[in-house]
């Protein structure tokens, strides 16, 4: 290694000693190059004495290698002599995405003095800015009436861009509402940003005309002449740092009522997949529609097909809503170019779920039964009523044939008292249960209480029976003892 440098050494020395060539102007007309350009590169030099064979080239160094393309990187000068110039000529192309740098090139000068080879060389750099782009890009559809839209100014440059002034006036069929002049202070290259337009458009197509001004960081300083005298040269640049663009913003304008969308049904319950079902009507040509829903969707979500126009024609999803309260699908509807976006809002409500519990029921011929009724399910249950069915032998009592309960929400539980008069045999009460959903909607379901044994008047009549003899039993003992005591008295 050591041996290797010394000769790298020496080889500068030699150089240095047998040293014919001055390298006295490398020019490539601009003060910056940039990216994405083919420039054309010249390098002078001045021999010390005469040389033939002369022969320039060029070729990247570090960076430059990815960079930077040689296009032409030889050229051939032949014989010069002593004191004269010599031009060598390249051609090289900055490749599109090269950063802002001092590029570096090494240039060769390789010539014969006496049929002896030599070869000489000199470091020089280029630098390369990059210049700013400054695009718009807009929708290609407005609808009739008030649009807010979002523009996208992106830099598609190379460089970045300072102090942006866009200023919009409204051309056929559109007006600017609101303020028509954005400023953005800094805009880097490949970068976007959005601002809103607020505008009135009306007709089948409709123009925005825009003007942009910018600045670049660089002072990009173009040569546009040069003056030679025998000791001097004279270079004339414009600065081309301030840069400034215009250009058209085209829209087709489309009737408000180009197509008529609707939902067949606007609640749905909770948890639940269910068919979501979007009326179509076309009011515009026939066309091949292509509608997507964004969001809730379980399945497929994009459907196609053909409505003629005036034809209505109904387009299925299938959706699951796991909250309750109004929700909003969000739709994108295609057809012939155009693109309509729309939010329907649709009612998602929980489902009550009533059922018995802790039921007791007490007596013979009068019953009373009480109880607690409980909301298993997800949705409120307003105005609840518990009643006894009445049959032929079951006879509601007053004032316990109905109980009002109230409002019942999801986990929550009310009780409840009823009395009746049993008049047959019964094993099972009947029991009606109203109340209204979210929605108002007047809700009747129907419940049975079993009960443990059979009550029937006949069963009823036993038990008195029995109870009546066993309270003569009882009188004809208390008798018994009041005698006997009375007779051991005497």
């Amino acid at each position: 290694m050591k041996r290797i440098f010394t000769y790298f050494i020496l080889l500068i020395l030699l150089n240095l000693v047998y040293a014919t060539i001055n390298f006295v102007n490398f020019d490539y007309k601009n003060e910056y190059l940039e990216p994405g350009k083919t420039y054309d590169v010249w390098v002078v030099v001045i021999p010390d004495k005469d040389i033939n064979n002369t022969i320039f080239s060029i070729s990247p160094y570090g960076l430059s290698k990815k960079y930077i393309e040689i296009i032409k990187g030889e050229d051939y000068e032949g014989s010069l002599v002593e004191g004269e110039k010599g031009v060598g000529h390249f051609i090289i192309k900055v490749k599109d995405d090269a950063p802002p740098y001092n590029y570096k090139f090494i240039v060769y000068c390789n010539y014969t003095i006496n049929k002896r080879y030599y070869s000489e060389n000199q470091v020089f750099e280029i630098p390369v800015r990059g210049k700013p782009l400054i695009s718009i890009d807009s929708p290609t559809t407005l609808k009739e009436g008030y649009n807010e839209i979002f523009l996208e100014v992106t830099n598609k440059g190379t460089g970045s861009a300072q102090n942006i002034k866009i200023v919009f006036n409204g051309e056929k069929n559109i007006q600017i509402l609101g303020d028509n002049t954005y400023i953005i202070e800094n805009l880097n290259a490949g970068i976007t940003k959005l601002i809103k337009l607020k505008l009135y458009a009306n007709g089948d197509l409709g123009t925005i005309n825009y003007k942009v001004l910018y600045e670049s960081p660089y002072n990009l300083l173009i040569l546009k002449s040069k003056t030679e005298s025998i000791d001097s040269e004279t270079l004339n640049y414009d600065n081309e740092k301030i840069f400034s663009e215009s250009g058209t913003l085209t829209f087709k304008i489309i009737p408000s009522d180009l197509i008529f969308i609707s939902l067949k049904n606007l609640t749905y319950p909770v948890g639940e997949i269910c068919n979501l079902t979007l009326i179509l009507k076309n009011n515009y040509k026939d066309s091949y529609f292509t509608v997507i829903i964004d969001k809730y969707y379980v399945g497929d979500n994009k459907k196609e097909l053909f409505i003629k126009r005036g034809e209505v024609k109904e387009v299925p999803f299938k959706i699951k809503v796991d909250k309750t309260g109004l929700v909003n699908i969000p739709i994108k509807i295609y057809f012939d170019k155009n693109e309509i976006n729309k939010n329907l809002t649709i009612n998602i409500v929980g489902k009550p779920d009533l059922v018995l519990s802790g039921v007791n029921v007490e007596g013979f011929k009068h019953l009373v039964i009480t109880g607690d009724l409980c909301n298993i399910g997800t949705g409120i249950a307003k105005s609840v009523l518990i009643s006894l069915v009445k049959t032929e032998n079951i006879e509601p009592e007053k004032p316990y044939e109905n109980y009002f309960v109230g409002t019942l929400n999801p986990d929550d539980y009310g009780s409840f008292e009823l009395h009746c008069q049993i008049n047959g045999t019964v094993n099972e009460i009947p029991i009606k249960i109203m109340y209204r959903d979210e929605n108002n909607n007047l809700i009747t379901i129907y419940k049975s209480i079993k009960i443990n044994k059979t009550i029937s008047p006949k069963s009823e009549s036993k038990d008195n029976y029995l109870v009546i003899g066993v309270g003569i039993l009882f009188f004809i003992g208390v008798i018994y003892l009041i005698y006997k005591g009375i007779i051991k008295k005497f």
